[in-house]
């Protein structure tokens, strides 16, 4: 049986991320390299931690950011890269059942914590069964919701949109029944941990039915107030490289540009909004095979969707657009909402999705939509446009609130995670 860390040395922890790494990677990963990024200014004394990803090719790799922290890239052993027809606009994972390379390196940790159910956390929740090594978990994506959007995407590939489409998608609802069934999976493994982190309502009480409350805790979301901030405006410099006109309203958007974010809600909101006089430009910024259909609705004169763009572009997008719409219902903790916010930018958001809960008072800091449909979400919008001191006041009362309210990386790391993994090695010390 594996023992918590004695004084003399740091805890070691292993977070599980079964996607891989890079430019185009979302909010799951990005939210894990600020935490490890967070990690490399602690005390080498305190944590030792390794974050291992899916690599890319067939070599492992390691990336250390310190002594204590690196990350770790291992190659998936049934990755679905090798499967064309299960593209969809997530990226891809492993689906093997089992990583023996993967379970080999998790034997030196005290703490195994996983942050999907796919094949590396799989594996970690057998090596912890085996060994007797600390298991917690984080959920950071809507699961059900995303089994259900791209399933049926997948399965519309398949079937077409004839009779055979109609029985599958809709009569037996196949992509429902795929949600279900992954909603079941995510409440089977949080029942195998010790504890478990959560960020919205729904995963709480779901958790807590499986654990009991004294076992599920609260993980929040970090922001990098001086990188994220207003000061970042240069709408000229936005022109010169995108092309976006400096003297129309932006509507910006961050993220998968699929049906999972939900954005041609936006850009037919926008249709909506130019085919009254107004004036909005899109600017529809993340990888996904909805990009072409935006452009072919709104056309390039009121919108560009250039794919994904470097991390490193993104603070001087938000600070320089003039209202962030993000119409998904499928976040847990959308990392782009808070960004958003902290940059000065009013943000219209679903009122049923987790950003939602990032805006203090709706028509204050923030807009609440509370419809799916496209007019409800041009009706939410367009004061915006229409008045420049409104939006700009919202703006700086969102600022406002994310300066108040939200926390460093840092303190995140040290008040909801640190906690949790001592008290996950401590229990496995006195089982």
């Amino acid at each position: 049986m594996t023992t918590a860390p004695p004084s003399s040395r740091p805890l070691s922890v292993a977070v599980l991320i079964t996607l891989a790494r890079g430019p185009t990677a979302g909010g799951h990963v990005k939210c894990w390299e600020r935490f490890a990024e967070a990690a490399a200014t602690l005390s080498p004394d305190v944590l030792d931690l390794t974050v291992y990803t899916m690599a890319e090719g067939k070599d492992e790799m390691v990336e250390p950011l310190a002594g204590h922290v690196r990350f770790h890239a291992v190659p998936p052993v049934l990755g679905t890269a090798r499967f064309p027809f299960l593209a969809q606009g997530a990226g891809h994972t492993d689906l093997a059942r089992h990583h023996g390379r993967l379970a080999r390196h998790l034997r030196r940790h005290d703490v195994l914590h996983c942050t999907d159910t796919f094949a590396f956390s799989r594996t970690a929740r057998r090596v912890a069964a085996r060994r007797g090594t600390g298991l917690t978990a984080s959920i950071h994506t809507d699961l059900p919701t995303f089994t259900t959007v791209y399933s049926r995407e997948i399965l519309a590939r398949w079937v077409g949109a004839g009779w055979l489409g109609r029985r599958v998608l809709e009569d037996l609802d196949l992509p429902g029944r795929l949600g279900r069934r992954a909603a079941r999976k995510v409440a089977r493994f949080v029942a195998d941990c010790d504890r478990v982190l959560v960020s919205r309502e729904p995963d709480r009480a779901m958790a807590e039915a499986e654990l009991g409350a004294d076992r599920v805790g609260w993980l929040r979301r970090g922001i990098d107030l001086d990188r994220f901030h207003p000061k970042h405006r240069d709408r000229a410099r936005l022109r010169l490289d995108l092309g976006v006109p400096a003297d129309r309203p932006l509507l910006l958007f961050v993220g998968r540009a699929d049906d999972s974010k939900r954005l041609m809600t936006l850009a037919r909101a926008a249709r909506l909004l130019l085919d009254r006089g107004q004036a909005p430009y899109v600017l529809a910024v993340g990888e996904g095979g909805r990009r072409a259909d935006v452009m072919a609705l709104l056309g390039p004169d009121h919108a560009c969707a250039p794919g994904p763009l470097p991390q490193a572009a993104l603070p001087a997008l938000y600070a320089s657009a003039d209202v962030f719409v993000f119409p998904s219902e499928s976040e847990v903790s959308p990392n782009v909402v808070l960004e958003a916010r902290a940059c000065g930018l009013p943000v219209v958001v679903s009122a049923r999705d987790g950003g939602a809960r990032f805006v203090r008072a709706h028509g204050m800091d923030g807009v609440l939509v509370e419809d799916a449909d496209p007019t409800a979400w041009a009706a939410a919008i367009e004061p915006l446009l229409l008045d420049v001191e409104a939006r700009r006041e919202m703006g700086v009362r969102a600022r406002a609130v994310v300066e108040a309210t939200a926390p460093s990386w840092r303190t995140v790391l040290e008040e909801d995670l640190l906690p949790v993994w001592r008290a996950a090695a401590e229990n496995r010390e006195r089982a």
